[in-house]
């Protein structure tokens, strides 16, 4: 096989052959240590069928994919469960649609997914936004908790949903009880996205499911940690929802899905339902075990920070470590030298995604790699770098929908000069990854110092603006 001709083919299988400790999704860890995939893997090509009699039809499911989402919403605690082969992206663009009409004021984290986002712009919803939390330690964003939720609806009254992010990318948890308890009261949607908790309906050492905790709907992201093909994932809807609101949701689902789904995905998410069903508990009782040794052994390394070891209302196999290090460097380091893949860093902490299917060689082998990493940067893992927390602005003024902003006039004005005028694109710093400015927010006096600090420090910002110190604005 010329592999010239199949660059893609060839960037693929050079990973493959490295054999890298793969911390990151999808959850199926390639498949190799989890025999009845192997079933799947063998017929990969035999079961990329189309809707034709006998294999149903995922948008009217009738026969084999009804009763496969029958088993799902038993297994997810839902009153109903669909398969999404489009990923969360699709399920978050049904809830919002479905649920909410043109106009709606909806109470969401500036930290959400950008399909939220999107979602919103496209529907032509009014954003209205939690105060951003950090951990003062880490400079990492922390989930709002039900006063944050209380401050809120008291200062949007006319709010017709809350969205929330449960849990968030390094493995914390909203109070999502209490939370849709008081929302219900207020006669208000708890729209959960909760793509990285695939893996919590599967075992009692695991935080709640969204659907237990009372959301009126949630995505989950099955690709993420669970064995299932990139793009697999479930929207799930609660028994709170009446008819004619899942019957939305449903319709919205054929809008954003495409019309030819993948059988093969869908085959790799009914598999992993029926692995979990039948395996999950003594799968993760196991990872405990092993997760436990392997945060031990870490915090025996100097200057090694474990993000939550003392949180029990968090998501254990979600490693979050921080050193000296700055993060992009150690992730490189942990590649290049040690074939150990993370999921992402943010400033100095990196992210590791724990399954039940790495191998035990592979968590023994990251506190080893660390260590002669340490060894060989001795000088730099002396001098720890303090998080820098971001103080947010409450009170930003978002004139225009996002939506609006692509068909007018911009242009790119130095920072210095943006005091007074209209954002027209996001600048998200990392850390800690919420944006300080989104599209149609106008820029006031303390975003203009925010920005100038921003752009001339080392974090990382993503910025559409081509110079360094510019922004892009409305005309």
């Amino acid at each position: 096989m010329d592999m010239e001709k199949r660059p893609l083919i060839k960037a693929l299988e050079a990973y493959t052959n490295e054999e890298t400790s793969r911390f990151h999704m999808p959850g199926h860890r390639n498949g190799k240590r989890i025999p009845s995939l192997a079933f799947l893997q063998e017929h990969l090509y035999d079961f990329d069928v189309t809707e034709i009699d006998g294999t149903d039809h995922l948008h009217y499911p009738e026969e084999s994919i009804k009763a496969s989402q029958i088993l799902l919403a038993k297994a997810m605690g839902s009153k109903e469960s669909c398969y999404c082969v489009n990923g969360s992206t699709a399920a978050n663009y049904a809830m919002i649609f479905g649920l909410l009409r043109p106009g709606d004021e909806v109470l969401l984290e500036r930290s959400c997914h950008q399909s939220v986002f999107q979602a919103l712009g496209l529907r032509g919803l009014k954003p209205r936004f939690i105060k951003p939390k950090q951990d003062p330690e880490w400079a990492l964003p922390l989930p709002p908790d039900l006063t944050d939720i209380k401050e809120a609806c008291e200062k949007y009254p006319l709010l017709k949903a809350v969205i929330l992010t449960s849990p968030n990318y390094y493995g914390k948890v909203a109070p999502l009880k209490e939370i849709s308890q008081f929302l219900k009261r207020r006669s208000l949607y708890l729209i959960v996205d909760e793509a990285h908790g695939a893996h919590f309906a599967f075992s009692d050492q695991l935080p709640p499911t969204a659907m237990f905790m009372g959301a009126h709907v949630s995505s989950v992201s099955f690709h993420k940690t669970l064995p299932v093909l990139t793009q697999g994932a479930v929207l799930n809807l609660s028994e709170d929802l009446q008819e004619s609101e899942r019957s939305r949701i449903r319709h919205y689902l054929r809008v954003f899905q495409t019309s030819s789904p993948s059988y093969t995905m869908l085959a790799s998410m009914e598999n992993a339902r029926a692995i979990m069903e039948e395996e999950g508990k003594a799968l993760y009782d196991e990872l405990f075990r092993e997760v436990g040794l392997l945060r031990e052994k870490l915090t025996r390394i100097p200057q090694v920070d474990v993000y939550g070891k003392e949180d029990a209302f968090a998501d254990a196999t979600r490693l979050v470590i921080k050193t000296p290090l700055p993060g992009e460097f150690l992730m490189g380091e942990l590649r290049k030298k040690h074939r150990i893949q993370a999921e992402m860093t943010l400033g100095s902490s990196i992210v590791f995604i724990l399954s039940p299917f790495d191998g035990k060689d592979d968590l023994e082998r990251l506190p080893e790699a660390l260590a002669a990493i340490k060894m060989e940067n001795e000088k730099l893992w002396a001098s720890p770098v303090s998080p820098f927390i971001l103080h947010y602005s409450e009170d930003l003024e978002l004139l225009y929908d996002m939506e609006e902003i692509l068909f007018l006039e911009k242009e790119e004005i130095p920072v210095k000069d943006a005091f007074g005028r209209i954002s027209a694109e996001t600048i998200t710093p990392y850390p800690p990854g919420i944006p300080v400015l989104l599209p149609g927010e106008r820029i006031g006096e303390k975003e203009v110092r925010l920005l100038c600090d921003l752009f001339q420090g080392s974090g990382i910002l993503k910025s559409a603006s081509k110079s360094k110190m510019g922004i892009t604005v409305l005309k």
